[in-house]
């Protein structure tokens, strides 16, 4: 198969004097396109389809198959929260490193958690103790579901779920401090 890679002209069907038979040849060019890819996407040997999915071409057995993302220097972006204060919703949409300057105590929210992954929070105290509360759906490593910090201090809390959201394993380190 060779990817359509031109662009198919409209100019005889999109004003109110087209003329559809001059248009013909690009109309049989589109539903050739279409065909095209849907004849190399039709035999693809993908069983259990799932979300965000990945194709992989297999070129010894020439099929399209079910893939794997190998990543390559994996980076992360960091999203630093504007609310420092009082409610702090935790979006998974929004990255899955999260800063959050507490300038006061803050009550965290869980949303938008996969099926399965892990969010990293760190949470920068401002110089002053600080008391983070999470959902009850949260699960410490202690009985505690809540996080009070050190003066001038970092903590670092990693969330990990395995069941979208509803339950969310806690795990903290306390304490990285300046030398």
């Amino acid at each position: 198969m060779t990817w359509p890679t031109t662009a198919i002209s409209t100019a005889n069907l999109d004003s109110g004097g087209d003329n559809p038979s001059l248009a013909r040849v690009q109309i049989l060019a589109a539903v050739q396109d279409i065909n095209s890819v849907a004849a190399e996407f039709g035999n693809v040997a993908v069983s259990n389809v799932a979300n965000l999915q990945i194709l992989q071409y297999n070129g010894t057995a020439s099929q399209w198959q079910n893939g794997f993302l190998a990543l390559h220097r994996y980076t992360e972006r960091l999203y630093n929260h504007t609310v420092t204060t009082g409610n702090v919703t935790v979006d998974y949409d929004n990255g899955n490193v999260q800063r959050i300057q507490a300038t006061g105590n803050v009550n965290i929210s869980f949303a938008n958690f996969p099926p399965v992954g892990t969010a990293t929070l760190i949470f920068d105290h401002n110089g002053a103790n600080r008391t983070a509360t999470f959902p009850a759906t949260g699960r410490f490593q202690s009985a505690t579901a809540n996080l009070t910090v050190g003066t001038a201090t970092i903590d670092v809390v990693v969330i990990t779920t395995y069941d979208a959201g509803s339950t969310c394993l806690i795990s903290v380190a306390r304490n990285f401090a300046a030398q």
